[in-house]
């Protein structure tokens, strides 16, 4: 017991011992409980002491018990009859079950006789409860009341009585204690329900999400919704502007897993705990998502292309190990609420272009369908590793006779070469080729490119032609710096001061011998992985070949087991896993059968594959940054 509770326990003995010292007398007198309400969820109502007495009451002992798994006591105060002028000791304890109280009227100098009046149904204490159940909305309503107990309540326990003229009045002198009419009735509450409100926005936006609750203040909440990546980027989950950040939510947890976005939220969850709370109502804000339209709709000359609605859904057991649900934490219960969905708009924006548009990407992007719509994937690299980086042109209607290119790039990348070889303008054969790099940090790392077909002698009109997919300009060779795995590094089409007269260089096609400028360009990045090395044979990545392995790709082939590094599976280096893997493995342990080629367990020394084949990444242990 702390020390507040046990001063409080002390007085109410105290109260005990002042109003019952003197023998007893009886007449027919009562406490009771007197209002009746109803609550829907975690609600709270207001009920009273009532007293019938016939003589002056001097003072009163109450102990009033009811079910603590459907109600909970949060406050006992005066009344007008008890206030602190006319009652001079007012004692409230509140416990678990129940709670007690301890009343004198006239406890101290000057001893003025302060009583009670006698009268009916009077009365001279309220106490505040609060629902602690939360019904389903299908349940039946639950009427609970309150019961006044003798013997059981404080320590040492006390009986319910009122003093009249020294005298203690108790059940057994008659004192009729009548729980009734005093009941609380629990009703269902209206479900709670979560709406995505909808969004809309030419590039992006953000999305609020409200709650309609009645059935109590929230304590937290998850959320967990989902989105099509291939319309919408999600950048950010935040609590700006929102009832929670007005709170003062203490925990925020966000996620952002494939195709959607969950936050858990705890309004109170650390010291000194203070009970911050969502309060009940409708339309409350309590979190945003923010979302980027992937791709900008752009158009010249032709009808407003449509705009793009998607969904925006609320779902459960998807996302999350172990998946998350859709609930509102209240009175400390999960509330699964109802779910509005939403949508958001991506609304295309007019841009008046020409149709010629410059790319980059690897080299396997020349020819990609759509290619507006399918941004080039990433340039693959690991830390000292060259990488080949291509640039293209796209334009359905005109040829094109030259044109420049200028690009900022992460300078993080080192950029050295730019060939044409095996491009459309090597095959018409370009007569100018040039091609300037600057990889110092100070003034912004770039390479500028300039090409013209027709630039000698006899002039005889050569150019590229229309084409609706990219078609190869030429290839720029970069060294990717230390210290960069498990970033992007950009490369995007800017305007470049270069050379020694510091010369602006846009990015212009040359057609019918006009500098053309306002057309798209769409970038790209090289994605620094881990160097690819590891040690032939060896499967089951655990740095030596053994019969461990061989059973790893059987395990492989036969029982659906996960491997992290197939070239290393690859015993026989022939691009393919299958059983000569795992026999060759066995010959060179048991046979005296050819070991796996390099680099393999002859040299024991880990090391990348000499071996072009479609086998994917390795991400075994010794593949690290």
């Amino acid at each position: 017991m702390n020390h507040r509770s046990f001063r409080k326990c002390s007085a109410l003995l105290a109260v005990a011992a002042l109003i019952t010292f003197a023998g007893s007398a009886g007449a027919q007198q009562s406490l009771s409980v007197g209002g009746t309400s109803t609550v829907q969820g975690t609600g709270s109502a207001t009920f009273t002491v009532d007293m019938t007495n016939t003589a002056p009451v001097e003072g009163a002992v109450i102990a009033l018990t009811y079910d603590p798994g459907l109600v909970q006591v949060t406050s006992v105060d005066r009344t007008a009859l008890t206030n602190p002028t006319d009652a001079e000791l007012f004692v409230p304890e509140i416990l678990a079950n129940g709670f007690t109280l301890g009343i004198v009227m006239d406890s101290g100098p000057p001893f003025g006789g302060q009583t009670i009046a006698p009268g009916t149904s009077q009365a001279i204490a309220s106490f505040d409860v609060a629902s602690t159940t939360i019904l389903g909305t299908l349940d039946p309503n639950v009427v609970t009341g309150f019961n006044f107990l003798d013997g059981a309540l404080n320590n040492p326990p006390l009986d319910n009585i009122i003093v009249q003229g020294g005298l203690s009045i108790g059940a057994g002198q008659g004192l009729a204690l009548n729980g009734a009419p005093g009941a609380l009735t629990i009703a269902p509450p209206p479900p709670a329900t979560l709406t995505i409100a909808g969004g809309s926005s030419d590039t992006g936006g953000c999305v609020q999400i409200l709650l309609d609750n009645d059935v109590g203040p929230t304590q937290g909440f998850v959320l967990s919704i989902s989105h099509d990546p291939l319309i919408l980027d999600l950048v950010s989950i935040n609590l700006d502007g929102t009832a929670t950040d007005t709170a003062g939510a203490e925990f925020v947890q966000t996620a952002f897993p494939a195709g959607g976005g969950t936050v858990g939220v705890v309004l109170d969850f650390g010291a000194p705990f203070d009970g911050q709370t969502i309060p009940a109502g409708q339309n409350v804000h309590i979190a945003n998502y923010c979302y980027e339209c992937v791709t900008e709709v752009t158009f010249s000359g032709l009808p407003v292309p449509p705009t793009v609605t998607t969904d925006l859904t609320f779902v459960d057991g998807v996302f999350g190990s172990p998946t998350l649900a859709n609930v509102i934490v209240v009175g400390g219960q999960s509330i699964n609420p109802i779910l509005e969905n939403g949508t958001f708009d991506c609304v295309p924006v007019e841009v008046p272009l020409e149709d010629t548009t410059f790319y980059c990407g690897p080299r396997d992007y020349e020819g990609t369908a759509n290619p507006a719509l399918n941004p080039a994937a990433p340039i693959k690299g690991s830390e000292g590793e060259s990488v080949e980086i291509c640039f293209f042109y796209s334009d359905e209607d005109d040829n094109m006779q030259g044109l420049q290119i200028a690009t900022c790039h992460s300078c993080d990348l080192e950029f050295s070469s730019f060939d044409i070889t095996g491009s459309i303008f090597d095959e018409v054969g370009a007569e100018f080729v040039n091609a300037t790099f600057d990889n110092d940090p100070t003034g912004g790392c770039h390479m500028t490119v300039g090409i013209l077909l027709d630039a000698l002698p006899p002039f005889d009109g050569q150019s590229v032609p229309p084409t609706a997919v990219p078609l190869l300009i030429g290839c720029a060779t970069a060294t990717i710096g230390a210290g960069t795995c498990g970033t992007m590094l950009s490369v995007d089409f800017c305007d470049v001061n270069s050379g020694p007269g510091n010369v602006l260089i846009e990015n212009i096609a040359v057609i019918d011998f006009e500098s053309i400028q306002n057309f798209a360009t769409i970038g790209c990045a090289v994605m620094v992985v881990p160097e690819q090395i590891f040690q032939r044979g060896d499967c089951n990545t655990d740095d030596k070949v053994d019969l461990a392995d061989a059973a790893k790709i059987l395990g492989w082939q036969f029982g659906g087991e996960s491997i992290l590094c197939p070239d290393g599976c690859d015993a026989n280096d022939d691009g393919k896993i299958n059983l000569a893997d795992s026999v060759l493995i066995m010959n060179y342990l048991f046979m005296g059968g050819d070991a796996p080629p390099d680099p393999g367990p002859i040299d024991g020394d880990d090391g990348a594959d000499p071996t072009a084949d479609e086998l994917g990444d390795c991400m075994g242990p010794d593949s690290a940054c």
